[in-house]
């Protein structure tokens, strides 16, 4: 084997070795929102409930199955108090199975996110497709490489937006 032959061979390995760390990197980055939101702290604990900011968006799901949503207005030792659309209601504590506190999510950084993973797949996917090909064509291949990476961009950033743009309930309290 020539040393030319031997130096394509090294440079093929290398790219695909850049393939598979980004193709990881990807990976792991879709994964990490998921390992985090799966971390929790305790959820009987009814003080999480009443240091909640006032007027913040809250679902109530009752032992009796029902649902209450409304706004955060005060919460005692034995009573949660929610502002909704027909007016005040006093929840007892004992007829509370969960509360969950709703957010709307900015959507911004989800769509931020997702361009980013985009251009990262666009580029790694292009620099595949480009890695053993030798026929001269490189301003074409730069070019290729270049729309994967604005296609990926804008894929992954609209994709970023819906998905961002969902209200995140996270629960505070469940009483088992």
């Amino acid at each position: 084997m020539s040393s030319l032959q031997h130096l394509q061979k090294e440079i093929a390995m290398s790219h695909q070795k850049r393939l598979v760390i980004s193709i990881a990197l990807i990976a792991s980055l879709l994964v990490w929102p998921f390992a985090v939101s799966a971390q929790s702290s305790s959820k009987g604990n009814w003080d999480f409930v009443r240091n909640l900011a006032a007027d913040s968006k809250v679902s109530v799901k009752l032992k009796t199955g029902k649902k209450v949503d409304g706004h955060f207005k005060s919460a005692s030792d034995s009573l949660l108090t929610l502002t909704t659309g027909s007016g005040p209601v006093d929840l007892k504590r004992d007829e509370i199975a969960s509360v969950y506190e709703v957010r709307r999510k900015s959507a911004t950084k989800s769509a931020m996110l997702g361009m980013g993973i985009g251009a990262g797949a666009g580029a790694a996917l292009g620099a595949a497709g480009s890695a053993n090909d030798d026929n001269g064509f490189d301003q074409i291949d730069h070019a290729i490489i270049a729309g994967l990476v604005v296609v990926g961009a804008v894929a992954g950033s609209v994709t970023g937006y819906f998905v961002g743009r969902r209200a995140k309930r996270t629960l505070i309290y469940e009483n088992k």
